[in-house]
This record gives C-alpha cells, sequence and structure tokens, in this order.
C-alpha cells in the first residue's frame, strides 16, 4: 500500500537549504512510512498521545502521523535532533 506523504511548507523555514533537499528526499519516500519497510531510518515513538513515528535524515528529525485508512502520512514536525530532545525527550 503506497501512502501519499503531506507536508506544511512551513516546516522548512528554519532547515538549512542543504539538509532541506536531503528532508525533502528522504520524505517522498515514506510512502512506507511503518518501521522496517521502505528505506530510512524510522522509529515508533512510545509514550505519546496516539501513535507518532519519528524519521531521522541527518542531524535532523521529522515526526509524522499515519493514517492508514485514509492512506496518508501527515508531516507535522522537522526539527534538529537537539531540538527534538529538548521538545520530546530522549528519543
Amino acid at each position: 500500500m503506497n501512502f501519499e506523504v503531506l507536508i506544511l511548507p512551513d516546516l522548512f523555514k528554519d532547515i538549512p537549504p542543504d539538509i532541506e533537499e536531503q528532508m525533502k528526499k528522504s520524505l517522498e519516500k515514506l510512502e512506507g512510512p511503518y518501521p522496517g519497510r521502505g528505506e530510512g531510518d524510522k522509529k515508533k515513538i512510545k509514550g505519546s498521545d496516539g501513535v507518532v513515528y519519528r524519521l531521522r535524515v541527518g542531524d535532523h528529525r521529522a515526526f509524522y502521523r499515519i493514517e492508514k485508512e485514509e492512506s496518508k502520512v501527515y508531516v507535522f514536525d522537522i526539527i534538529s535532533a537537539e531540538q527534538a530532545h529538548k521538545k520530546y525527550g530522549r528519543l
């Protein structure tokens, strides 16, 4: 099953251009968004409200939710690893 990946454009406003391109390429591959499927370093985040996943791309992290019934992936946060640890704890 392929998933449509939806990303808010504002998520890239504080990302360096080289990381932005790398992140966009990695997010395009989230058609297989579950850990262990497809490409990328993906992890299910435990202890969060609902089910949240994290994609590691270099020193940055993208956080997303999967809506299986809609076949959509919603990317809601893209931040540096340091910011992610401060905001969400050690992942």
